[in-house]
């Protein structure tokens, strides 16, 4: 169980945020089963990270696989079955808490009061419920958030042009060296001075 909040750093003066979201955030084409069912999409990087933002996770919702986005996250935190010799919360335990800070960054596609899906046409949604939000005539697109129905997640390595060392507690998901996070962090603090 998890006993202390989360803590989120704002990516936005993070020079290594912004080199992974030039990084990550390009088109690509990915299918769940079949290659007939291939989508395009651009993975998404969470605009916050997390702890000492050392690790990266991918995270989809069951609606909208495989379309994913990408969060860096702390390297204490557990994955399943690497979660026991964690010293941080498993990331299963903050799933709802990373969901809502999507949906901050990104908008919901479900409607708040009826649970309606917004990716449906207006058409649709309104023979369901009529209140504000599903009677607009907006309609929902990636990536904004369709959480019913839950999520899966997973570690990911950084991509190419990020120095990393091994995960200890996993064969999966690289880690930024602790030199080079703590570096960033050094020069976001003297930026904001």
């Amino acid at each position: 169980m998890r006993d202390a909040p989360l803590i989120r750093t704002d990516g936005a003066d993070d020079p290594v945020h912004h080199k992974l979201k030039a990084a990550v955030e390009k088109r690509q084409s990915a299918y769940l089963w079949t290659p007939a069912d291939t989508i395009r999409f651009t993975p998404r990087l969470l605009p916050i990270f997390y702890g000492d933002g050392r690790a990266l996770f991918r995270i989809t919702t069951i609606n909208q696989r495989p379309a994913y986005w990408v969060i860096r996250a702390c390297s204490t935190w557990g994955c399943g079955l690497d979660g026991h010799d964690a010293s941080g919360p498993d990331f299963g335990e903050i799933t709802d808490d990373i969901m809502t800070d999507l949906e901050d960054a990104f908008g919901r596609g479900r409607c708040g009061y009826s649970g309606s899906s917004l990716f449906h046409p207006r058409k649709e949604r309104i023979q369901w419920c009529q209140c504000e939000e599903c009677s607009d005539r907006h309609v929902a697109r990636w990536p904004e958030v369709d959480d019913n129905g839950g999520c899966s997640w997973s570690r990911m390595d950084w991509p190419s042009g990020f120095a990393t060392v091994k995960n200890p507690l996993s064969w999966q998901g690289n880690l930024l060296p602790e030199a080079l996070a703590a570096r960033a962090a050094l020069q976001k603090e003297e930026e904001g001075r």
